[in-house]
């Protein structure tokens, strides 16, 4: 009987363990290729004021971050997501203020794509939504 009570136990400690995933508000299409970077980018933008007490101005003040960071770091270095330099991006339960964009895929602009906001959540916009969305930064 005793086997059964912990493989119950087990059981209900995985399917709490699957069934939590970030895909709550905030977090876009959580696991999504796409999305993963520019989360990663949010939580750089978040990492660097802590650190330096300013806004991320640059890549290299990304740098201490980079191996947390990663994909994040990766797609700002090779252009694949573009940073508006300056942006802040809220703390987890900090709210107040207008959202606007703080970093975007590089096709965005053109053809939609994914964009970091400041609230931290990433949201897919059409061209026409980025083109009139506030951004922050000083870009």
């Amino acid at each position: 009987m005793s086997l059964v009570r912990h493989v119950t136990a087990l059981c209900v400690a995985i399917s709490l363990v699957v069934g939590c995933s970030s895909s709550g508000p905030g977090h876009g299409e959580a696991g999504s290729p796409a999305v993963i970077p520019l989360q990663e980018v949010g939580d750089l933008l978040r990492a660097v004021p802590g650190s330096a007490n300013r806004p991320a101005a640059r890549l290299a003040d990304f740098d201490p971050f980079q191996s947390m960071y990663s994909k994040g770091y990766d797609a700002v270095k090779t252009g694949e997501v573009i940073v508006l330099w300056g942006a802040t991006i809220k703390g987890e339960g900090e709210k107040g203020g207008d959202e606007a964009v703080a970093a975007y895929e590089k096709s965005a602009p053109s053809a939609g794509g994914y964009v970091l906001l400041t609230s931290g959540e990433v949201k897919k916009m059409t061209a026409a939504q980025f083109q009139s969305a506030p951004k922050a930064g000083k870009n």
